[in-house]
């Protein structure tokens, strides 16, 4: 008896109205599990290299070096491109340092990493109690080392590194705090959302010669890092409905007989194949130009790998003819397979995958 009602349950599984169940529930455990990826900031980008400016450090090189302490106001991102990791800022960027200690010429010549100053202002200075406070307002144009294998549902924290090529941390040593590095509550960023920032100090080194520690060259450096949240949902409909629709209407030519409706079991089958290979162009100019696999890619894969196996499976169909016991349970079993494939694959992309 339990047989007999679990094969009836396999026949009928590949019915439209059953079909269109299906359809609802993974539906569902796609966007529910969407929505839980979404709630936890994940940022994949690689911290720049720093080298914190400690004591010992301090000692081991004898030196007593002058605190400068800057900070950065972002007014504006005059362009925020994450697919071409192209970024334009403008901002302040503010030192307050003692001038019997280091003259303003030298605080001045300061540069970004990855980073080019395409407008830079004269300083604007004042005295602060002993201390010289000097700001000048820049326009960057830089990039980021970004991570895309969440895409599109990827989160990021660009990193802007500010150092001073011209002095050593045993001359200059930057004093940076968060309160000192803030964003204008007047930016907007269509798609992202500004959910938190941060900074730090220390140095950066570079060997000059392999092995040989006296050729290294070091100089005091500021991270700036912001954390920045995609809100819209542009990318994510544009790139993975087409796919799903794609796919799951064609699922309907499993509950099609090969006796009556062979033309339309093999128009549902070959177009879904051929949809989805003509939609990689699309999706490829939507997303960035990586050499890893990103989870856009993997959703693909699998959906074509799926349409493949769908359209060997229906034409071994039409070719047999006729709908046998063992064809039914193959058919219902595939469909099945499907939907709880993808469910499982979907819930490891997003919560295994990485991390």
């Amino acid at each position: 008896m339990k047989i007999s009602l679990i094969e009836k349950f396999l026949t009928r599984v590949v019915w439209p109205r059953y079909q269109i169940i299906g359809l609802i529930i993974t539906s569902f455990f796609t966007i529910f599990f969407a929505y839980q990826a979404r709630l936890d900031f994940r940022a994949l980008e690689p911290s720049p290299q720093l080298y914190p400016i400690t004591p010992q450090k301090l000692k081991e090189w004898g030196s007593e070096p002058t605190v400068v302490r800057a900070g950065m106001y972002i007014i504006n991102f005059p362009e925020f491109d994450t697919i071409n990791n192209n970024f334009v800022l403008d901002g302040i960027v503010w030192f307050e340092f003692d001038p019997a200690l280091v003259s303003l010429e030298t605080v001045g010549k300061f540069s970004f990493e990855k980073g080019e100053i395409t407008k830079k202002s004269e300083p604007n200075t004042k005295l602060i109690d002993t201390k010289l406070f000097a700001e000048y307002k820049i326009r960057l144009k830089y990039t980021s080392n970004l991570s895309y294998q969440f895409f599109p549902l990827d989160d990021h924290r660009i990193y802007i590194s500010l150092v001073n090529n011209y002095v050593s941390p045993t001359d200059i040593v930057y004093e940076a705090f968060k309160p000192g590095f803030s964003l204008s509550k007047d930016i907007f960023i269509a798609e992202w959302q500004h959910v938190d920032h941060d900074v730090h100090t220390g140095y950066t080194e570079a060997n000059l010669e392999k092995y040989d520690e006296r050729k290294v060259v070091r100089n005091p450096k500021i991270m700036f890092s912001m954390d920045f949240r995609r809100s819209g949902i542009r990318h994510i409909l544009l790139i993975f409905l087409p796919l799903f629709l794609i796919f799951f209407i064609s699922l309907l030519s499993l509950g099609l007989d090969p006796k009556t409706s062979t033309s339309s079991i093999i128009s549902l089958a070959s177009g879904s194949v051929t949809s989805m290979i003509a939609y990689r162009f699309v999706i490829q100019r939507m997303s960035p130009e990586m050499g890893y696999f990103i989870l856009s890619d993997h959703i693909f894969t699998l959906f074509l790998l799926f349409a493949f196996t769908k359209f060997i499976l229906v034409i071994w169909l039409v070719q047999k003819g006729t709908l046998t016991r063992r064809w039914l349970l193959i058919r219902g079993c595939t469909f099945l397979l499907f939907h709880i494939t993808f469910i499982i694959a979907w819930y490891y992309l997003l919560f295994r995958w990485v991390g």
